[in-house]
């Protein structure tokens, strides 16, 4: 079933991925943590690209366009034993996504899915996320294999720099799904906070700062993406 955020029918189109090659690109090293039984594996993206600050790579693009809109499906699911409630999390996730203050301003629509999906947002416990490769169970992640997974402690709570600099619960939610959303839109490199060198200087935190551990220089918590930072490659 899809989710429609307006009376606009999207169709919903899926990838063609050759899976049985992609599982023989896979070791048993790299597959450490138990996947829902329905999640599907996407290719490791391979081009690089240069904007500024960030490195980015990505494969072919996975945006669709429909309208003149390029659309991106998501499915939300939940890794482990989590505390938030699910539904909620998912009516705050398509809230996020779709703000106007959000990446919508790069020209991009989200759609949920419940198949044929581009990427995963992830509900996690902390030990599962723990377990990931490339990941903490401190902080929220996005992995190369499309998951944008987000720490459940951290989604209820923020982290101690965002509630000593005033930061509420909702804008830390609205940060870490932009934060976490933009690195698989394809901003891979955190910005290293607000410096002369990279034009922040002065100004509020960029989305991709690593905000949940402090404001590197910048004046302010920022919950959306700065006008700099709306570029995508998908």
């Amino acid at each position: 079933m899809i989710v429609f955020c307006s009376s606009m029918a999207l169709p919903v189109q899926a990838l063609t991925i050759d899976k049985d090659l992609l599982t023989t690109q896979l070791t048993s090293e790299e597959i450490t943590i138990p996947f829902p039984s329905d999640f599907e594996r996407w290719p490791e993206p391979v081009i690089s690209t240069t904007f500024g600050t960030n490195t980015a790579s990505t494969g072919d693009a996975t945006g669709h366009m429909v309208n003149g809109v390029k659309v991106i499906y998501y499915k939300p699911l939940i890794w482990g034993s989590v505390e938030a409630d699910f539904t909620d999390f998912k009516t705050k996730v398509a809230e996020t996504l779709n703000d106007p203050r959000g990446w919508s301003r790069a020209g991009l629509k989200f759609i949920e899915v419940s198949s044929g999906q581009d990427v995963n947002v992830i509900l996690s416990d902390p030990a599962s996320l723990g377990a990931t490769p490339g990941c903490s169970a401190d902080l929220s992640c996005t992995t190369w294999a499309n998951q944008v997974i987000i720490n459940d402690i951290r989604w209820r709570e923020g982290t101690e720099a965002s509630r000593a600099g005033g930061m509420s619960t909702r804008d830390y939610q609205h940060m870490v799904i932009n934060h976490e959303m933009g690195h698989w839109l394809g901003h891979y490199a955190h910005v290293d906070g607000c410096t002369a060198e990279n034009g922040f200087l002065g100004g509020p935190a960029p989305i991709m700062v690593q905000q949940s551990t402090g404001l590197r220089g910048c004046t302010g918590f920022n919950a959306w993406p700065l006008e700099a930072e709306l570029w995508t490659l998908r």
